[in-house]
């Protein structure tokens, strides 16, 4: 049995919904743009006008207010799930236990590794540190680029930073460029918490004059995979809330 909800009858009939979006269009218009019968168009229209979406009147059919925002909604979804398939593959054999929000991929950038660039999504995380007043921080990564660019940017630029990471993380630092971190730190300008969890993946929202930014880099193995980056108010909204949540269950690091 055909399925007769509103929701199945826009993705079944959702090119007709388009071929609607001019106006009031004749049954004729409708069979040459749709290159079908003109029975189809009748059980297309027919099932649109049943769930309110498309109109009739002297002049042909029309959507309605809600049916134009049903093509739209449609519209939305197909393309998350067009960018949720061609980010699928940062993902693919690598746990990451944090909920990841569909919103992360609508409109955002994707940055995979290439032989030729292996830092590409290392590179686009750096790009938004370089902009940024404040940023919070959770990796279980270390990468000597990037706590150079954090030190700089902090002692130089007066940028605030909150970071979350692992012991392993702030060891490595330590280790590595021992005066930097308890400088940064004596500063007030960071803080940092530390976390048993140790997620592939480095998280970044940056707060910059234009407004807030995220970054997702994911890890395979050690290596970057590649770099999601989005602006949007809801993938923003999605990135503070899970640094919050790290942040508050997270514990202070004192490196004195």
């Amino acid at each position: 049995m055909t399925d007769p909800s509103p929701a199945a009858v826009v993705v079944r009939r959702s090119e007709t919904l388009r071929a609607l979006d001019e106006g009031a269009v004749s049954k004729a218009t409708l069979v040459d743009r749709l290159g079908v019968s003109r029975s189809t168009v009748d059980r297309a229209v027919r099932e649109l006008s049943t769930v309110g979406f498309v109109t009739s009147t002297p002049s042909g059919y029309r959507t309605t207010a809600s049916g134009r925002l049903a093509a739209e909604v449609h519209d939305r979804y197909t393309r998350r799930i067009e960018t949720l398939g061609e980010a699928a593959p940062l993902f693919a054999g690598v746990e990451v236990v944090f909920d990841l929000d569909p919103a992360v991929v609508d409109g955002a950038t994707l940055i995979e590794t290439a032989p030729h660039a292996p830092s590409r999504p290392v590179a686009a995380v750096g790009d938004i540190v370089e902009a940024a007043t404040h940023v919070s921080v959770y990796t279980g990564r270390y990468l000597s680029r990037h706590a150079r660019l954090y030190h700089d940017r902090v002692m130089e630029a007066g940028m605030t930073v909150s970071f979350v990471t692992t012991e392993r993380v702030i060891e490595r630092q330590a280790a590595t460029r021992p005066g930097d971190m308890r400088e940064a730190v004596a500063s007030g300008r960071v803080a940092i918490r530390h976390v048993d969890r140790d997620d592939p993946v480095t998280l970044v929202l940056a707060e910059t004059p234009s407004g807030p930014e995220m970054g997702l880099v994911v890890y395979d193995d050690g290596a970057p995979r590649g770099f999601l980056g989005n602006d949007t108010p809801a993938a923003t909204r999605w990135a503070r809330a899970l640094h919050e949540r790290l942040w508050t269950s997270a514990t202070p690091f004192d490196p004195t």
